[in-house]
């Protein structure tokens, strides 16, 4: 019954995610206008997305992976409602995209890259295993200062590091004393990086969904009515996306019927009463 209610509710959406917006047609030949280019209207605006019904319950969504592209950059800040964007340390537009995050209200957030268990490349402001504290928290502290108005950190990658307990030890007191909050991504279900926060009294939250690992409009959807229905089980959610159009797309029409479904929209200051800094 659950499965047949989930097709239901995502099929006309995903179909709709995958009609090409621009086809170019045969032209009609009452037009006048031989060989000039002709583009099929749309059908009209996108179905309405109808979450199952439940208890009202808080959502917070992060958006990942800011800082390298511009354009798909600017398209989430400018998603509506209150997220929060985590940005890639000294990345080419990752400063800019702080900002206008900031003052559109977004939570700005460093997307810390850690260290993996198949050593994978991370890019600069890496923090690995192989570093000293002094180094680990001097590689920290220039990253925050690549991205203005950070509020937190969570993770990038890290399935090797957040298993390790004293680099977390490390991380976690570095961002006691800059009053900022952590949260755990969760690349790995190993991962003692919340326990860490919570043992040094830090504000935190745990990723529950990540949105896109399969980056097609009907799997997003499925992500999101799983994120909506934990969030309506727990009282909140915390789901993870990325900057994919994909994503981008499916995100600027699913936010703005959210609160009349019972679903608040949170940055993760506000979940955590945090004063904006």
């Amino acid at each position: 019954m659950r499965q047949g209610l989930l097709l239901a509710l995502l099929l006309p959406l995903a179909a709709w995610g995958m009609r090409p917006l621009d086809t170019p047609q045969a032209v009609p030949e009452t037009s006048g206008l031989v060989g000039a280019p002709y583009t099929a209207p749309l059908a009209g605006p996108p179905p309405a997305f109808v979450l199952p019904a439940g208890n009202p319950a808080t959502l917070v969504i992060i958006i990942d992976d800011l800082g390298n592209r511009l354009k798909e950059g600017r398209q989430t800040v400018a998603l509506p409602g209150r997220i929060s964007v985590a940005v890639l340390p000294h990345t080419p537009h990752g400063a800019r995209l702080a900002e206008e995050a900031y003052r559109a209200g977004k939570d700005v957030m460093l997307h810390a890259p850690m260290s993996t268990l198949d050593q994978r490349p991370l890019g600069p402001g890496a923090l690995t295993a192989d570093l000293s504290e002094l180094e680990f928290r001097n590689t920290l502290g220039a990253a925050l200062a690549s991205v203005p108005h950070v509020q937190g950190v969570n993770n990038h990658m890290g399935s090797g590091l957040t298993q390790q307990a004293e680099p977390m030890r490390w991380l976690m007191t570095e961002l006691t004393e800059r009053q900022l909050y952590f949260v755990d991504s969760r690349t790995h279900s190993a991962t003692v990086a919340a326990a860490a926060a919570a043992e040094a009294g830090l504000p935190h939250l745990s990723r529950q969904v990540f949105l896109d690992n399969v980056a097609q409009p009907a799997a997003i959807a499925e992500r999101f009515v799983d994120a909506v229905e934990q969030a309506r089980r727990r009282g909140i959610a915390v789901a993870i996306g990325h900057p994919y159009p994909e994503t981008i797309a499916f995100l600027q029409t699913v936010l703005p019927g959210l609160e009349a479904q019972g679903i608040h929209l949170a940055t993760v200051s506000e979940v955590l009463a945090l004063a904006v800094h």
